[in-house]
């Protein structure tokens, strides 16, 4: 009887309810989108390198190595003797290493020179390689890599001649012509946003700058990739260890290493640190959620106040053929609740559709998780018990109204 009633009144002012409903259901792609987002956004930042047991720099603290090294951001790092990367990379513990070298920039981007075991160990979001859109890995001494920002902005594609530019400077490597060799997939990563070259390649490129002037040596682009070119310095390294238990003490061992001041630096713990720095950034976000979920209850408060004189007649009806005050509270308490439901419903279809179509590489989840959920059904009991008070209000009106409609 009681939804038999709810869904007369509410075809009897459809366009009133509807407004409801979407004004609830666009209060709900707030909160829910807000919510995942920070949530998926901390998940994947901390998994901007994973399986990565180590980062090797210069003696500098953990977060200017981990933000110059792996997100690109910053002044640069005091070098690295190559010569001490060597040895690292035969301590018994080591299993894979990865040299890294930044400086040179192309059109804006920077440009980063390592070998091709960087596309075999470099992982993120737990475990993921980067993949290659287009072309493959290191094949020529004059390939660059380019990530999927740089070629989509620029209008490169495989085949297309780039000249790089020396450090930041305007002055460019006109004389050496690279080839775009492979393009990457989008992964979210600073990587998007980046130039690989290899690390030879970057050498040799540079063996005509003396005391920061450029002086040309007439030697050939062809005869240069064949030179025994062997890099004198680089800014970094990454490792993997053989047994991940022995961490700590492979950190002892670098950061006590006789050649140079090194420190070594554990990914997890410095993106953690990191991340910390930036929580007032998420309190804000969460304060807004927060925001958004009392204007949600507030709206369909709103809603019903507005639409309290329409329902005037139906409860003064209703009062005269004897209706209790259960069942009009009850009348109120369905309404909210079909309101908040179908702005749950219809607010989940449009971040569905939203997620979809942005095509985001974070991977929002479609489905709402256990603490969304309880969110919602917060909401929804929220919701009803504040129709209480629209519900007394129209109980008043009644008793004065009678059958009497006022004009």
């Amino acid at each position: 009887m009681i939804f038999n009633l709810t869904y007369k009144s509410i075809l009897n002012r459809k366009t009133a309810f509807l407004l409801s409903v979407f004004s609830v259901a666009i209060s709900v792609v707030l909160l829910l989108g807000i919510e995942r987002i920070v949530k998926t956004g901390k998940s994947h930042f901390l998994n901007t390198i994973s399986e990565t047991d180590m980062i090797v720099g210069s003696s500098n603290g953990s977060i200017e190595i981990l933000l110059n090294l792996i997100f690109h951001i910053g002044d640069g790092l005091n070098e690295v003797e190559y010569s001490s990367y060597e040895e690292i990379s035969k301590f018994d513990e080591i299993e894979w290493s990865v040299p890294i070298s930044v400086g040179d920039s192309f059109k804006g981007f920077d440009v980063v020179s390592t070998n091709a075991d960087f596309f075999i160990h470099y992982q993120y979001s737990s475990g993921k390689l980067l993949e290659f859109e287009e072309g493959d890995n290191f094949n020529d001494f004059y390939d660059v890599i380019l990530g999927v920002h740089v070629a989509k902005k620029l209008g490169l594609k495989l085949g297309d001649k780039v000249h790089l530019s020396h450090g930041n400077s305007q002055h460019v490597h006109k004389n050496r012509a690279f080839k775009v060799g492979g393009i990457l997939k989008k992964s979210a990563t600073p990587n998007d946003d980046l130039v690989f070259m290899q690390l030879k390649a970057g050498e040799a490129i540079h063996m005509e700058w003396q005391s920061g002037y450029f002086v040309d040596m007439q030697i050939s682009s062809e005869e240069l990739s064949h030179m025994n070119i062997q890099p004198k310095q680089i800014s970094g390294m990454l490792l993997g260890l053989k047994n991940s238990m022995q961490i700590l003490e492979v950190e002892d061992k670098i950061n006590h290493y006789r050649g140079e001041n090194l420190k070594a630096v554990i990914p997890a713990k410095a993106l953690t640190k990191l991340y910390k720095l930036m929580s007032s950034f998420q309190d804000v976000l969460m304060f807004i959620s927060g925001m958004v979920f009392v204007g949600a209850i507030f709206t369909m408060l709103s809603s019903m106040f507005s639409t309290l004189n329409e329902k005037r007649r139906e409860i003064a009806i209703l009062r005269s053929l004897g209706a209790s005050v259960k069942l009009i509270f009850s009348l109120f308490a369905m309404e909210s609740f079909l309101i908040v439901l179908g702005g749950i419903v219809f607010g989940n279809i449009l971040l569905s559709v939203f997620v979809f179509y942005a095509n985001f590489s974070l991977h929002v989840s479609y489905l709402p998780d256990f603490y969304e959920i309880v969110m919602l059904v917060v909401m929804m009991a929220i919701a009803v018990l504040a129709s209480v008070i629209p519900a007394i209000k129209s109980y008043r009106y009644s008793l004065q109204d009678g059958l009497m409609v006022k004009v």
